[in-house]
Parts: C-alpha cells; structure tokens; sequence
C-alpha cells in the first residue's frame, strides 16, 4: 500500500472487489487507459488487499495504490472498510462488477461494498466527463530482478529454441481442467513437434505465497515434467513466473486469469477454452482459443457442464475438458502452436478468426457475446 496522499483533482479506478489475478489485470487496464487518455491526470488503484498487488508496481502510469480489506463472503463490511484509501478524489471509476444483479445474488456482500463506497467517495462512479483510451494494450514493466530469476531457471536458450510456457489449471476445481493423463497427451505433442523446446510448467500449490492454489497437485505436475523434460517453474513469486512467460513464445493453458497477465506481458495466449467462460480479453497480442464444439461438449454461458466420469476413468470432469475433447482438439493445438511460435499471425487476424467461432460456439447468439472495450463488435454480425 503506498502513503496517503490527497486526491483532490486525480481519479481512483476502485477495483477493489475480488483478489484473483484475472480481475487485477482487468482494473491496470482502466487504469492504464484512462491515463494514456490523460497523460497529466494522476491516476490511481484501490485493490482488494489479498490481489496480488505486485503487479501495480509494474505499472509506471500508476500515481499510486491502495488496499481494501474485506471478505467478500462474509455477511457484514468493516465500519471503515476503504480506511486506507483518501477519500476526496474529483472522479472515481468504480468497478462496474459489484452492482451486476447476478454477482450481488451470489456474493451480497457486493451491494454492501458498493454502498461503502458511495458514501465513503461521494463522487460520481463512473468518472463522468472523462474517457479512456479504447483498446489501449496494457503493458507490465517487470522488475530486473524477476527477470534475473526467470533467466536463472531457464538457463541460456539458444537462439532460435522456443520456450513452451505451460499452466495446467488454474485456481478451480480439479474437474474443472482436464485430466493429469490428457495434458501428458498434450505435452508429448508438443514435445515431439519441437524436440530441443524448452518446456516450462507454471502455477502454484495450496499456500504458496499466500494465494489460491493450482487445481492440479504438485505430484502430479511433477510427473508431468518429469515426463517430458520440462522446466520446473511452480511455486516461484507470480513476477518470476511471469517473467518465465514473457521468455515464451506461447501460454498454452485452460481458461485463467493468468492467461491475461500473460498477454499483459506480451506473450500470445493458446487457450484450451471450454468450462463456464470464454476469453473476452486480448490486449494487443497474437491469441488463440481452441473453442470447443458445444453441440458435443457443451460449455460458455456462465454454467458448469460436469460429466459424471472422464473417458480416461480419471473422474468427473467439465465436459469441454474431458479426454475425448483434447483428443479431437489436439491436431488445431499444434496447428495453433506452430503458427503462435512462427509469428504469422498479428493481432487483428487472431480477432477475426476468434470472435465469429465463438459466435458459432454459442448458437448463433449475438447477444451472449462479450469482450473488453467491445473488439467483438467488429467482427460479429447479427
């Protein structure tokens, strides 16, 4: 948390709502696009104060941050909640996500946060007259010295050998990934398409740093990297990790909120998509989602779609990462790979091909269609 500091004539994004990464990421994007709108309006971040804050630090644009501490589960908010945030700021641009009807049903604790704020900030919420920069890509400036590490764990990488940046779950349940037998069938693709890659595994067991665990045990990661020879990137700090991923040439991973610190890097994003939600977030880099056929692996709109048993007698696991679908999806995977890792694809491609596949994913529906700062809108008809 930085000192206070008067914020009269300044704006607060308030993106102090949920601590995951993914929504981090989402408020240094406002953030960010607000003061490349204004490059002499100091700009500053409320977070909630179990997000990983480190990633402000590598925000330049940034005047300052602050920390919100509150249990978003809870049933009632401290009198003093926003305490460690100045509280006369002339715009704040609070985050839209707590005064959405199905985020308050599932957490009431929102409206409480919302009403907090309102009464502690008294200005407008969403920074009326101002407006930020559309589409502006985010860019975190990592510390030397996670570059440092990551160089240290990689080793020297020859010119012209890929480093293959690999998370196999993120931070739900364990059926909610696939299967610990269905990545080896990935990596070993990987692997015998580029034999002297180095391969490095990323995320982080329960208790490391503090933070939501990996939903894949570290044993189990393990045999993975021992499987294929890859690098051990687990349970470094998330600024190692990250530096680890801008190295690469590609994230290969499920649905995850890294996945959009990984594109803040600049580092494409190969996302085997499926589970509840599709990827919305693209900020300026080359991507690519493998999107699953829903007519038989049903996915997206914001519902899980578990099947009783996986085909690989693994157990339960959310229909568009079960065996079969990372089977049929694996010659698309390393076409995607091969293309990411070669560079043939720029950003505005990655968008045309993405947005009208996934229009197809969810029935035709244009309305079930959503991306930051609406890029999906020039892409999609209906």
């Amino acid at each position: 948390m930085t000192p206070h500091a008067s914020g009269t004539g300044h704006l607060l994004v308030d993106w102090a709502t949920f601590p995951p990464v993914g929504h981090v990421i989402e408020g240094l994007q406002i953030a960010g696009a607000y003061a490349a709108a204004y490059p002499h309006l100091p700009v500053s971040l409320a977070l909630h104060r179990r997000a990983p804050v480190e990633l402000a630090d590598c925000c330049d644009f940034l005047a300052a941050h602050y920390t919100v501490d509150y249990d978003v589960a809870g049933t009632s908010l401290p009198d003093d909640v926003f305490a460690a945030v100045p509280p006369d700021w002339r715009w704040t641009y609070r985050c839209y996500m707590r005064d959405d009807p199905a985020n308050q049903a599932a957490f009431p604790q929102l409206a409480r946060l919302s009403a907090a704020a309102a009464a502690y900030f008294g200005t407008p919420r969403d920074a009326p007259g101002l407006s930020h920069l559309p589409e502006h890509p985010l860019r975190l400036k990592l510390p030397e010295d996670a570059r440092r590490a990551a160089h240290d764990v990689l080793g020297a990488v020859s010119a012209g050998t890929p480093v293959l940046a690999v998370l196999t779950s993120g931070g739900g349940n364990r059926e909610a990934y696939p299967s610990t037998g269905s990545w080896l069938l990935m990596l070993r693709e990987l692997r015998a398409a580029w034999p002297q890659a180095v391969i490095v595994l990323v995320g982080k067991t329960a208790g490391a740093h503090g933070r939501r665990s990996s939903a894949m045990p570290r044993a189990e990661v393990a045999a993975l990297m021992a499987a294929v020879g890859a690098v051990d990137g687990y349970d470094l700090p998330l600024l190692v990790q990250l530096a680890l991923v801008q190295r690469a040439a590609l994230l290969l991973s499920p649905h995850s909120g890294f996945g959009f610190a990984a594109l803040a890097v600049g580092t494409p994003w190969l996302t085997l998509s499926g589970g509840p939600h599709f990827e919305y977030f693209h900020n300026g880099v080359p991507f690519h989602s493998l999107v699953p056929d829903t007519s038989r692996f049903p996915a997206f709109g914001g519902a899980t779609h578990v099947v009783a048993a996986d085909s690989d007698g693994s157990g339960p696991r959310e229909a568009s990462m079960t065996r079969e679908r990372v089977t049929g999806a694996l010659p698309e995977l390393l076409e995607a790979a091969a293309s990411l890792v070669a560079g043939r694809l720029t950003y505005e491609e990655c968008l045309a091909a993405y947005f009208p596949r996934l229009q197809g994913a969810l029935g035709g529906d244009v309305s079930a269609l959503s991306s930051w700062d609406n890029v999906h809108l020039r892409f999609v008809r209906g």
